[in-house]
């Protein structure tokens, strides 16, 4: 049975490519969903649970990109059936976004969401 559902925002599916800092390490990998609260970044880069995150972004809009900044940490770890990492839950909670960057992500999902309802 699937574990409990903790996510309080809803989530918007997308196909971006973000550059982030993992612990100490840097990688470019695809942001495949996004919500107030967190991301889910297909990587396979390793980290444990409660490692900071930093991601940078561009967030298309129709006047073009809004580039953010949006920091958190490593919340759940996700793996296939053989043990392979396929990805990384990060959480924003207890972080500080800056406000320019909670606004571009803010209206970025608005637009995403009403479009996808």
């Amino acid at each position: 049975m699937p574990a409990a559902e903790k996510r309080v925002f809803p989530r918007v599916s997308v196909t971006l490519t973000a550059h982030c800092r993992i612990g100490n390490r840097f990688v470019r990998d695809a942001v495949a969903d996004l919500s107030e609260g967190g991301l889910y970044l297909k990587t396979r880069e390793p980290a444990r649970e409660g490692t900071p995150v930093r991601v940078a972004i561009a967030l298309p809009f129709t006047d073009g990109p809004r580039f953010c900044t949006l920091v958190g940490s490593v919340a759940r770890i996700d793996r296939d059936a053989r043990g392979s990492l396929k990805g990384l839950g990060v959480s924003f909670e207890g972080t500080e976004i800056a406000t320019l960057d909670r606004q571009a992500l803010n209206g970025f999902l608005e637009k995403n969401r009403s479009r996808a309802a």
